[in-house]
C-alpha cells in the first residue's frame, strides 16, 4: 500500500498557512463552534465558498481539465496522483461562527467554520471531518487562506482512490 494512503490528513496550502491539529483541538474545546469575543467584531457577513471533492488515484488516467490550473495539485504530495476526477463542486456560504456541512461521497461529512476575517482580508477557517458512523468531528486543521486561493485536505479512501477536498473561500476574488 502506498505512502499516500497511510496519511490521515494532508494539507497543502497555496497561499495559506496552517495551525497544528493539537492547537485546533485545544481551541475547539475552548471555543466550541462559537467565535471568541475578539473575533466577533472582525467578522460581520457571510462569505461565498466553493468545495472541490476530487477522486484521485495513483493509476494513470485523466486529470480533470478544471484542476489543471490549480498549481497546488501539481506539487508533492498531490503530484503522485496520475488521475483526478471532480465528483462534486458544492457552493456554500460561510457565516462567522456557524458550521457549514458538506457531504462526502464516502458517507462522511466535512464541517467548515469561518472563524474570522483577518485584518489583511484573509480568512481563518476550521475544517473537520466526522468519524465513520459517528456524529462527532475530529479536528483536522485551521487555515488562514487568501481569497480565491484553495487549501486541500486529503486522506479519505474511496473507490480505490483518495478523496482530495479543496476549499476556496471567496472564489470570485483571486489573490494578486
Amino acid at each position: 500500500m502506498s505512502l499516500i494512503r497511510h496519511l490521515l490528513v494532508i494539507a497543502v496550502l497555496f497561499g495559506a498557512s496552517v495551525s497544528s491539529g493539537a492547537s485546533v483541538a485545544s481551541r475547539a474545546s475552548a471555543q466550541g463552534s462559537s467565535l471568541a469575543r475578539s473575533d466577533r467584531a472582525a467578522t460581520t457577513s457571510s462569505v461565498p465558498a466553493e468545495v472541490l471533492v476530487v477522486l484521485a488515484k495513483e493509476e494513470p488516467g485523466k486529470i480533470d481539465p478544471q484542476l489543471e490550473k490549480l498549481t497546488a495539485l501539481r506539487r508533492p504530495p498531490f503530484n503522485s496522483f496520475r488521475s483526478m476526477k471532480i465528483l462534486s463542486r458544492p457552493k456554500l456560504k460561510l457565516t462567522p461562527g456557524k458550521d457549514a456541512l458538506v457531504s462526502l461521497p464516502n458517507g462522511r461529512r466535512m464541517k467548515l467554520t469561518l472563524l474570522r476575517v483577518m485584518p489583511d482580508g484573509r480568512y481563518k477557517v476550521k475544517a473537520a471531518i466526522n468519524r465513520p458512523g459517528k456524529s462527532d468531528y475530529l479536528p483536522l486543521l485551521q487555515v488562514v487562506a487568501s481569497a480565491g486561493d484553495p487549501f486541500f485536505v486529503a486522506g479519505q479512501t474511496y473507490q480505490g482512490g483518495t478523496l482530495v477536498v479543496g476549499v476556496i473561500v471567496d472564489p470570485k476574488k483571486s489573490a494578486q
